[in-house]
């Protein structure tokens, strides 16, 4: 039973049940010789104002994944970067994680204590089927996809959307994400936010903490 003022988690998957760009990609950026920050600006256009980057326009359901894989390989290379293969960087990010299972465990626990939960993901069409079949059956309440909604945050409106599928003000929910800038707007909005890093776990023990303390 759910004593806590909060009634719903939203999760983000990339880098939160899996490997996060943001920080597995840190080995394959240093054999190209660039920062790990800027080969994902080049690459998934992280850092730029949500727009019209070609792996924006990807996750929001715009354009094909072979028509953003064209741009991104053409960008690495006026960028001067040499070496650049983009199954490699994908294969950096990975599917399961060490931690996985654990995280998996973790929901679980709080679908125990009665909170919903939703996945909250900018994902592309094309890795659909291989990313949902990860997800263990009848754990989550729903998915809301970027590429099947036509938004991606940092956008407000896939976070308004998140709300109204959810049933619940903003005040009621928690949101777990591995990018800065998502948990800032999300904050912005009044979503309770917690920032994921290098290890998920980290931030489920945040969360459980955040619960115990409301009860």
């Amino acid at each position: 039973m759910n004593s806590t003022q909060f009634e719903c988690i939203f999760w983000d998957f990339g880098g939160v049940f899996t490997g996060s760009p943001f920080y597995a990609t840190d080995n394959y950026s240093k054999q190209l010789g660039i920062e790990t920050q800027e080969l994902t600006k080049l690459v998934l256009g992280y850092g730029l104002e949500d727009g019209e980057h070609h792996w924006h326009k990807l996750e929001r359901g715009e354009i094909s994944l072979k028509h953003a894989t064209k741009e991104i390989i053409s960008s690495v290379e006026n960028s001067g970067i040499k070496g650049f293969e983009i199954r490699d960087f994908f294969k950096s990010i990975g599917g399961a994680s060490n931690t996985t299972a654990a995280m998996f465990n973790a929901v679980r626990r709080f679908k125990e204590m009665g909170l919903a939960q939703y996945i909250l993901s900018n994902n592309i069409r094309e890795f659909s089927s291989s990313w949902k079949s990860m997800l263990p059956e009848n754990l989550f309440d729903g998915i809301i996809d970027s590429s099947e909604v036509g938004a991606r945050k940092p956008n407000p409106e896939i976070f308004a959307l998140a709300l109204q599928v959810s049933g619940l003000p903003a005040a009621k929910t928690v949101f777990l994400d591995d990018y800065p800038e998502h948990v800032t707007v999300a904050s912005s909005l009044g979503i309770k936010s917690i920032h994921v890093g290098p290890n998920p776990l980290d931030a489920v023990s945040e969360l459980e903490s955040l619960l115990i303390n409301e009860i």
